[in-house]
């Protein structure tokens, strides 16, 4: 006599394998839409605070620099066709004398010019901020969209500054405005 032992098999069937990686590719297709929305944002919310880091970085370097001098000259004037505004797109800095330890305001010193240009501070525009005095150029400021200078009597100049950055895919301007009037003029 041949003995059959019937064993109780233990296992899933095709139809609860299927349900289950179904549920499964759910479960993991939101938890993916829950990570790129929140990518999304931290790029967004990343690229406001660079810009805004940028613009206020180049606007305190341009009006701690701007203020010691004599006299300021709005340079490539434009005017604006909407308001009939017209500013600077570069700004042309006269400082009194100094000698190291004090300004004599009758002595004529050096002469800095401030303008956007490329990485070199030779090309047309650009988003690096440049100072320039007698031939020797210093960068500023990165990440500067715009800057546009109006100048009152030469001695009080208003800056208008917009700082750009890109994180991702998310562009966030920042635009600042600030007026100094010179020290020494």
């Amino acid at each position: 006599m041949v003995a059959k032992f019937i064993r109780k098999q233990h296992g899933l069937t095709l139809v609860e394998v299927v349900i289950a990686a179904g549920l499964l590719s759910i479960a993991v297709l939101g938890s993916v839409m829950i990570l790129v929305s929140t990518l999304n944002m931290w790029s967004k919310g990343v690229s406001g605070t660079s810009a805004n880091t940028y613009a206020s970085i180049a606007m305190r370097k341009l009006v701690l620099d701007i203020e010691e001098g004599s006299e300021a000259v709005a340079l490539s004037t434009v005017t604006d066709p909407d308001t009939g505004v017209t500013y600077g797109t570069r700004l042309q800095a006269t400082f009194p004398y100094f000698s190291g330890s004090y300004y004599n305001r009758t002595q004529t010193g050096s002469v800095a010019t401030y303008y956007l240009s490329g990485p070199n501070g030779t090309e047309q525009t650009s988003t690096y901020l440049w100072k320039t005095v007698g031939g020797s150029r210093t960068r500023l400021a990165t990440n500067v969209q715009e800057v546009r200078f109006f100048v009152t009597n030469g001695v009080l100049v208003r800056i208008n500054l917009t700082g750009q950055d890109v994180e991702g895919t998310a562009i966030s301007p920042n635009y600042l405005q600030q007026s100094v009037r010179l020290r020494n003029g």
